[in-house]
């Protein structure tokens, strides 16, 4: 009996590592990372015979009727949520990019999943493993079927809508945990679609500077941690040829113009390099006033621009996390073709994520609304 699990945990190890190897295999097959899954994947991908690799291994990607998910907070969950729902910035009928007076996602249901932990003490406790783990049990819940229906009764068990596609709205979980998705459903030929709004506007900042030397960008994260963003650029940049990345961020004073507020502490830092970019991965932020005050920079009739000119490079492009979230989303129900086409505003559920009074303490969604929401939350 020992010798046969001994044999099962070499087999679920090779087989990890080949789909480590899979998910790493670039340009002509050179290895660009070797890193491997956190053991929760690692051992998904291994067990043929576990609900979690059946789940993943079995999905169907062609189901236009299933729900779109986004893991967060609460608060960042439902910011993106209710972005995504009063979207009108394209032709529903041909897809250009021009309101039509009509919603975008008309008929389409968008499932938010709170997640009460810290994420930002995960990170600074060094708990990223469990952090690791803990964004892909999310998506696997999005998965499945089952929910509580009731944090009063946790044998009642309801019906909730499948995931067709995967917003990671934590900076966090993007960071840590975004990888470990990825290699488990390339592990299983998953095609569910995953997405976040700090890899969306890390991408386009870097897209748009290819070949520089040096990409210059500011940061507004609101909450989330803003030392996240500078390596998960520096990341993407190198594999688009750029040397090195400089990224600062801070918090704009409320009641200041948000962008002059933001030159002013970048110019006190003494850096003397002109900004590429900025990022605006805040939903509360005012983006009318940026473009507004972008607008007074660039005119050389305005004294701004002598002040603040400067400071910003020729290029300088204001990249928010809203538009793009909406944009990719869009893009990916249309060109996949998974658009419900059902006459009818869209709808959102919310749910939070709790753990299975079971002894293996298994993670489960619970449909809530206000009144079930923690005291502390």
């Amino acid at each position: 009996m020992k010798k046969k699990l001994t044999i099962a945990i070499v087999l679920a190890a090779l087989i990890a590592l080949a789909a480590v190897l899979y998910n790493t295999l670039r340009k002509g097959g050179s290895i660009v990372s070797a890193e491997a899954p956190v053991e929760f994947v690692s051992e998904i991908i291994g067990d043929s015979s576990s609900a979690e690799h059946k789940l993943v291994a079995g999905y169907d990607p062609a189901d236009a009727s299933k729900a779109i998910f986004i893991f967060g907070s609460r608060k960042r969950t439902q910011s993106i949520a209710e972005a995504l729902i009063g979207c009108d910035a394209y032709d529903n009928v041909d897809g250009s990019s021009q309101p039509d007076g009509l919603k975008d996602f008309a008929g389409e249901t968008f499932c938010t999943v709170a997640n009460f932990s810290n994420f930002g003490e995960m990170v600074n406790d060094g708990r990223l493993e469990d952090l690791r783990e803990l964004t892909a049990r999310n998506v696997l819940a999005a998965m499945d079927t089952l929910c509580y229906v009731s944090p009063y009764d946790r044998s009642g068990m309801g019906k909730k809508p499948l995931a067709k596609l995967i917003i990671l709205g934590s900076a966090c979980m993007t960071q840590y945990g975004h990888y470990d998705v990825d290699s488990l459903f390339n592990a299983l030929n998953c095609e569910l679609p995953v997405i976040s709004p700090m890899e969306l506007i890390a991408e386009e900042a870097v897209n748009a500077n290819r070949g520089k030397d040096i990409l210059t960008v500011g940061v507004l994260a609101g909450n989330a941690p803003v030392d996240l963003y500078g390596p998960y650029i520096k990341t993407k940049a190198a594999k688009a040829g750029i040397d090195s990345v400089l990224c600062v961020g801070f918090k704009v004073p409320e009641g200041e113009d948000p962008l002059l507020s933001f030159l002013d502490r970048y110019s006190e830092l003494g850096i003397s390099r002109p900004m590429d970019a900025i990022l605006i991965d805040d939903m509360n932020i005012d983006l009318s006033a940026f473009n507004q005050s972008l607008s007074q920079i660039t005119s050389v009739m305005n004294a701004e621009s002598l002040t603040y000119g400067n400071l910003i490079s020729p290029n300088f492009r204001i990249i928010d996390s809203r538009s793009r979230i909406c944009a990719a989303t869009y893009s990916i129900l249309r060109t996949s073709n998974l658009f419900t086409h059902f006459i009818s505003q869209p709808r959102k559920l919310d749910y939070m994520l709790i753990t299975k009074e079971a002894p293996e303490k298994e993670l489960m969604l619970l449909q809530y609304n206000e009144r079930y929401i923690p005291s502390n939350n």
